[in-house]
Formats: structure tokens, sequence, C-alpha cells
């Protein structure tokens, strides 16, 4: 399928509006999300790519310049009045979600009116996004300021095709329990509203998969959520830089003549530093593992300049403020302590840098030492790497940054600790030049091959797998063509199998499980489907096989029990598990813990399960703990036992059979012209993920995503499909 055109929403346009003593300037911006977006092969859609920012200028302004930002996007400013704008940027996003993603809980001040400020503004960029979408638009959102859009445009538009990247960490669900209960259900549910959810790195993605589960009790299988009747997947794509501009920059000739210029004002070793003003990057941190370097190695005093720059960013913010008075303490405490009178320290900086003069630091430098407390990826550490051409120099990287992953043949620190820092420091300053090169070239094959367009690329590739896959897996309801279709295919079946779930297919839920017996219908339709020679009926569920033996009594049909643990087979019942209950002694304690905490849920034995209900337990009461449950035993139990978080049910089994195993396995046992997989549980999709041959179809009965190919709403429309079933048998046989 073609695509219409893509549209990129993030907080800043990539160009700047600027008016200086009556002057205007406008100048576009380098950054990396530019150079990847512009690096993709939109040439599928026909018309420009839409690039939607909240603007830095007045309505007034962009009127008049308009006409002069052109290039090959068609740009769109959202103008947010001052208040809304400063509560939105400032408040919320800058002092609520910054500080509690890069684990600075200290430091969040949370406001309900932050929060109204952050919906009203995510509300403004849905409104100017859904007035440009058209069918077919792929809508790619960045970044923390943006975690609500999602859901939002998902809300007015439910056939778009949503992306969605995160720039910063995504921290664990214990942090993020921090924010109010209804702050952050509204965050996660609106990243729910994207099809693809991208972080830097894995561990960025069990935090969100664990916080889903946790806070909106949606479990996910391959880091995939379902949800809403949608499948929301998500994936690590760290990002990478520009790689040839850095690389390629080493012998520009202003390049060159500023590094000459640094190498001749500092003769010795030189360390070097830049960072955005920020709390953090670890410059406090930073600053006093050199004041332990120089204590402990004072042959280094006169023989090397530590060159650290600040850039200015968020002044405006008090924290920020009070961050750089802190840092121009420490530097003149530091100098004052160890300077002579021909030498200092510290060269000290605040204000940007021309590319060319970061250029030259970074290719005049000794060692790179990039070292913040948290970063989601941090570039610098990559673009340090690339402008290398030479192969040398050292890079002293915080093991708390997204690309340490990457890096690993990087000096790696915890930045908190000062000693250590200093150590290697001392082992950075004094590795042979070979060691040097060796580890460079390893890491500049790494971020040269996997690039920020091929970044792009790969996330822009799985956005068009997902809008394909959307079209293709699209769930219809039984009914009309699809629903004669199926019955086609059952009367022409001569060999069929059909596989039906008890609890919530066959017969609705009850308050207690041992009351959920057969009703005389459903009995009688079994018989009727089962008495056909066509016909092999099969029911499968997670109930105790002693149960389904007593209720199914004398029926013709097989019945796999307990998940797959027990199958009946022509009155006889085997297990397919060979281990032992061992696993029992430890689990049921845990699960007795949650009893006595849960008033009204009760522990249920199996032959090769524990299963805990909380079906009588308040719904709140019996969510919390729910979560709580699976958590635990997710995180103690061996591989060899599965946690299936079902209905108002946590079980645990063993893992070397589940409902898609069993179902493989059966329809496989004969040349089926009709395979029939029916049920409502988490633990059907099992099943359904199982049959996807020719001739198998797959129902899902009740709400949510799923991946069977039909959908029915209720046991009573199963129970009047199996009866239109047995009618045409019938008809069939009188004919």
């Amino acid at each position: 399928m073609k695509h219409n055109r893509l549209v990129i929403i993030s907080y800043r346009l990539p160009f700047s509006i600027k008016t200086q003593n009556r002057v205007t300037t406008i100048k576009p911006s380098a950054g990396g999300l530019v150079t990847a977006v512009k690096s993709l092969d939109l040439s599928a859609s026909a018309e420009k790519p839409i690039w939607i920012g909240c603007a830095d200028f007045t309505q007034r302004t962009w009127e008049k310049y308009r006409q002069e930002v052109g290039d090959e996007f068609e740009y769109v400013p959202v103008f947010l009045d001052k208040a809304t704008n400063k509560g939105f940027y400032n408040g919320f996003a800058n002092s609520v979600l910054w500080p509690l993603f890069h684990y600075f809980p200290s430091f969040v001040d949370y406001h309900d009116e932050y929060l109204t400020a952050y919906q009203a503004a995510n509300q403004a960029v849905c409104q100017k996004v859904l007035e440009l979408l058209k069918p077919g638009d792929l809508v790619w959102v960045h970044d923390y300021h943006f975690l609500a859009l999602p859901q939002l445009i998902r809300e007015s538009a439910p056939t778009a095709t949503i992306g969605f990247f995160l720039h910063i960490p995504f921290p664990s669900n214990e942090l993020l329990k921090l924010l109010p209960k209804r702050c952050r259900n509204y965050l996660l549910t609106g990243l729910l509203g994207a099809d693809l959810i991208g972080f830097h790195t894995n561990d960025y993605m069990i935090h969100f998969l664990q916080s889903v589960q946790l806070t909106l009790g949606l479990p996910h299988t391959l880091a995939r959520i379902q949800h809403q009747d949608r499948n929301v997947q998500c994936q690590a794509f760290p990002i990478g830089i520009n790689y040839s501009l850095f690389y390629d920059a080493y012998d520009k000739p202003e390049v060159v003549r500023e590094r000459e210029e640094l190498k001749k004002s500092y003769p010795g070793k030189i360390i070097f530093s830049v960072d955005r003003l920020d709390y953090t990057k670890g410059v406090m941190q930073r600053l006093d593992a050199l004041e332990v370097f120089l204590q402990a190695h004072p042959e280094w005093k006169e023989n090397l300049v530590f060159i650290l720059v600040v850039v200015p960013s968020r002044d405006e913010i008090q924290t920020y403020w009070e961050r750089k008075q802190m840092i121009e303490q420490a530097v003149g405490r530091i100098n004052g302590k160890f300077a002579t009178l021909t030498w200092v320290p510290i060269v000290y900086r605040y204000g940007s840098l021309a590319f060319p003069q970061l250029l030259a630091l970074y290719t005049a430098c000794d060692v790179a030492m990039i070292t913040p407390l948290r970063d989601g990826m941090n570039l610098v550490a990559k673009e340090f790497i690339a402008s290398r051409q030479d192969q040398r120099g050292v890079l002293l990287l915080s093991e708390l940054t997204g690309a340490a992953n990457e890096l690993g043949e990087a000096l790696q620190v915890n930045p908190l600790d000062e000693y250590e820092v200093a150590d290697q420091l001392d082992r950075a300053l004094t590795m042979p030049s070979e060691e040097q090169r060796r580890r460079i070239s390893v890491m500049q094959k790494r971020i040269s091959d996997y690039d920020v367009k091929q970044w792009a690329g790969d996330f822009f590739d799985a956005l068009l797998v997902s809008q394909r896959g959307k079209e293709i897996s699209h769930v219809r309801m039984l009914k009309g063509p699809s629903k004669q279709k199926l019955m086609t295919a059952f009367d022409r079946a001569q060999n069929r199998l059909l596989l039906i779930d008890y609890d919530g297919t066959l017969v609705e839920f009850t308050d207690v499980p041992d009351q959920a017996a057969p009703s005389v219908e459903v009995i009688n339709l079994l018989k009727e489907l089962a008495n056909d020679p066509r016909n092999k009926v099969i029911i499968i569920s997670g109930r105790a096989h002693q149960t389904l033996d007593r209720w199914l009594d004398g029926l013709p049909v097989d019945i796999v029990a307990e998940h797959g643990t027990f199958i009946r087979q022509e009155g006889s019942w085997r297990s397919s598990v060979l281990g032992d209950s061992d696993w029992k002694e430890t689990v049921r304690p845990m699960m007795n813990d949650f009893v006595s905490r849960c008033a009204g849920s009760f522990i249920e034995e199996k032959t090769h399960s524990l299963a805990w209900h909380y079906r009588n337990v308040g719904e709140e009461l019996g969510f919390l703990r729910s979560r709580e449950m699976v958590t635990t035993l997710e995180a103690l139990l061996p591989h060899q036992l599965r946690v299936i978080d079902g209905n108002r049910v946590v079980e645990v089994k063993n893992a070397d059979t589940d409902k898609g195993r069993m179902a493989k396995q059966l329809a496989l046992g004969n040349p089926y012209e009709f395979v029939l997989a029916i049920g409502d549980d988490r633990t059907d999709e099992d099943m359904f993920l199982a049959l996807a041959g020719p001739n198998q179809y797959t129902i899902k009965v009740g709400r949510g995503a799923t991946d069977a190919h039909y959908r029915l709403d209720s046991v009573p429309q199963v129970l009047s499909l199996l009866r239109e079933f047995s009618d045409r048998q019938s008809v069939a046989a009188v004919e």
C-alpha cells in the first residue's frame, strides 16, 4: 500500500525565526532528527511531508516570513498562549517528566495546573493534526512533550497509523508511581494510542511494559500489547548520529586551524567535556572526580588541562540557574586550590560552540569525559568517536547512558563514584596509542553501521509494517459475508476439528467457579455436534480435569484440561507433563499471603497448577493485588514455570505445554479440512496464534485486541453459531 505522506510532530520546529535590532533571521536546525527524516525515502508519497511543532514566534511573524521557510517539508506551527506554554513546557514537561524520567524525583515540582496545561497543549496539537490528517498518512510523534498525543489522535482517527519515539529514558514503575494515579494512567494510555512505540534501549522498553502491566493490567507478549482491539508493538531503536558529518570534518581547514590553536595553547594533555546546563549531566560530580584525581596524582599538575564547556539551557527554571551557580563556584574553588601562577587546571566556558570549535575540541583532546548521571542515549559520545579520524583519544563514559550499551569499548564508570572516575581518568591518560586505536576502530565500525539514517529507516519501515499488518489482520465481526464464508467451509469439509473453550465461551462466568456447570442446552449441542462422524469436538479449557470429567461425563467429546496439562481421549485421561509439582510448596505460601490480604479470594489446586481466583474481590483491590502477584511470581519463578494472567485469576503451571501447543498438535493429528477454535481468554490467544494455516479459523469471544480472525460478542452468540452448525448437519443428513 502507498502511504499518503509522513506527518512529524515534535515540540520544536526545525528552524528558528529571531528578530534582533529590527533584523529578522531565519536559521534552520542542524539537529539529528532533521537529518534523519530528510534521509527517508518518501517517494511513495506524492505530497510533501508535514512537520508540526510549537512556535516560538508570533503568528504575525509567521505570516510575514513563512514563504522564506521553504524546503521539502510543509511546516505547521501551533501557537500556544504564553500561560499554557509555560505550564506545559517549563512546568509539566521539564519540571515533572524530565526529572522523574531521569531518576531525580526530588527535583519533581508537580502541580495540577501543570498537568492541565500539558493536556491543553497536547489537545491543541492534536486538533492541528486532525485538521491536516488524510487516510493513509503515517504519523510520527516525538518525545516526552507529547506522551498523551497518540491516544488523542486515535480517539478521533481510529484507523490512523501512529508511531511514537521517546528520546529520553523511561523510568522504572516504582518511580512512575510517584505521579498521581490519574496522571500516570493518562500518560500510559496516551502512549498506547500508538501502533509502534520506540525506545533507545531494551531496558527503557521493559520499564514501560512493566508499568503498563502493573498500572493498566495489560500483559505483553514479545513486547506486543493487546489494547482496545489493537496490537501495540514496542521496540528498541538506539538513535545514531550523522556519522559522515563528524568523520569528514576532521581535516576541514577551519577545524584544523582551531585544533592547532588548541594544541599550541595547551601543550599538555587535554581533557574535554561539553554538556547542556542540566542536573542530569553530572557536571558537579565530574568536578569532584577531577579534584580527587589531582590530589591522588600530583604528577599531572601543570601537565594537563580540563576544558569544560557548559551550553546554556532552560535558564528560566530556577533549578537550572542554581546549577550554573554551583558549577561556577566549584570551578573557582578547584582552580584556587590547585592553580599556579602559570597554570589553571580548569578552563571553563558558559556558552555555545560553533561547529568547527566543537570538532577541534573533539579531535584535539586526549580524553573525552562524558559522565552524565542519567541520559537517554548521549550523542556527544558518538560524535566524539566519529570525529576521531586519527583513531586517537579515549572515551570515558558513564555506564548510566543509553550509549553505554553500544560503546562497550569505552572506559565505563559509575559517575557517582568519584574515586572510580579518578582511577579511570588516570588509565585513560596513560593508555597506549595502539590500545586507543583498537578501541576506537571497533566503536567507529558500530556507530557508522547504525547511523541516524539507519535509525530513521528502521523505525519508518517498522511503522509501514504496522500499517500493512492492521489491514491484513483486521478482526471482523462474524456476520454477513464473513459468516457465510465460514459456513460454506464448514459445509464442504468432510473432516472437521472443533476446539471450544469452556468458561466465557460455552458458559457464563460465575462468582463461584464450581457453579458454572453446563446447561442442558450446552450438553445437547455438544452431543449433537460430536455425533456427526465428520466432527471431532474437543473442549479445551484451563479447568481442573476432575471437574470437566464430572460435568461432561458421558459426552462423546475429547477434553483438554488445565491449559493442555491433561487430555481425555476416548474416555481415558493422560497427563502431557512429566515434571513433578514440588514447586507448589514454594508458591502456595506466597498465594496464601495474597488470600489473607484480599478477602474473597481463594486458591484452587489442580494436579499440575495452582490458581488464585479474585472474582469475588472488589474491582480496584483485586486489580492491585493481582498486579502485585503477577510481578512477584514472574520475577521469582524458574523458567520451567509459567504465570498465566487470566480473567480474574492468576495461575502458575508448568511451561511445557499450553493451549497453543496442544491445539497445533491436535490439528496436525489428522488431515482436517476445517479447523475452528473459539475462546475468550488471554490463554486462548496462544491457540489463535498457533492456528493460522489454510482452512483454520479462530473466533474471539468478547472485546479486546486479539489475534483471532473473527469476533463474537457473547456466550449466547457462540451457542447460536454452534446451533447453526448442528442444524446444517441435520439438513445435510436428511438430504
